[in-house]
C-alpha cells in the first residue's frame, strides 16, 4: 500500500511541476500580448502625429507618405503577431486547465489511498487490541475457575 502511495505522491509532484511550468509559460505569453498592445498603441499614436505640412515640397510630402505607409505596415504586422500570441495564450490556458484537472485527479486518488491505508492501520490496531483483550479475558476466566 505504501508503495502505491509513494508512486502517487511522485506522480502528483510531476503533475504539479507541469502545472507550474505551463503557468509560467502562460504568464510570459500574456506579457508578450501586452507588449504587442503597447507597441500597436505607440505606433498608432506615432502615425497620427504625422501631420502634412502645408506648402511643403513634393519630396517632403512623398517622404511623409512613405513614412506613414511604413508605420501602417508595421502596425498591421504587430496586429498579426498579437493575434497569433492571443491564440497561443488561449491554447496555453486550455492546456493549463487540462493539467490542473489531471493534477487534481491524482491528488484525489492519493487522498483516497491515504485514507484507505489509515483505516487499514486502524483496523489492524483494533484487531491486535481485541486479541489482547480476548487473551486477558480468557486468562482471567481461567484464573477464576
Amino acid at each position: 500500500m505504501s508503495k502505491i502511495i509513494t508512486t502517487l505522491e511522485q506522480l502528483r509532484q510531476l503533475r504539479n511541476r507541469a502545472v507550474q511550468d505551463i503557468s509560467g509559460r502562460l504568464s510570459s505569453q500574456k506579457q508578450l500580448c501586452q507588449r504587442y498592445e503597447r507597441n500597436i498603441a505607440a505606433l498608432t499614436e506615432l502615425s497620427a502625429g504625422v501631420q502634412p505640412v502645408g506648402g511643403c515640397s513634393a519630396l517632403l510630402m512623398n517622404n511623409q507618405s512613405g513614412y506613414k505607409k511604413n508605420i501602417q505596415r508595421v502596425i498591421e504586422w504587430q496586429k498579426q503577431e498579437q493575434a497569433l500570441a492571443d491564440i497561443q495564450a488561449k491554447q496555453l490556458q486550455a492546456e493549463l486547465i487540462h493539467e490542473a484537472r489531471r493534477e487534481k485527479s491524482v491528488e484525489l486518488v492519493l487522498e483516497q489511498r491515504r485514507d484507505l491505508a489509515t483505516r487499514e492501520r486502524e483496523r489492524q490496531a483494533q484487531k491486535v487490541t481485541d486479541g489482547i483483550s480476548a487473551q486477558c479475558w480468557l486468562r482471567r476466566q481461567a484464573a477464576i475457575r
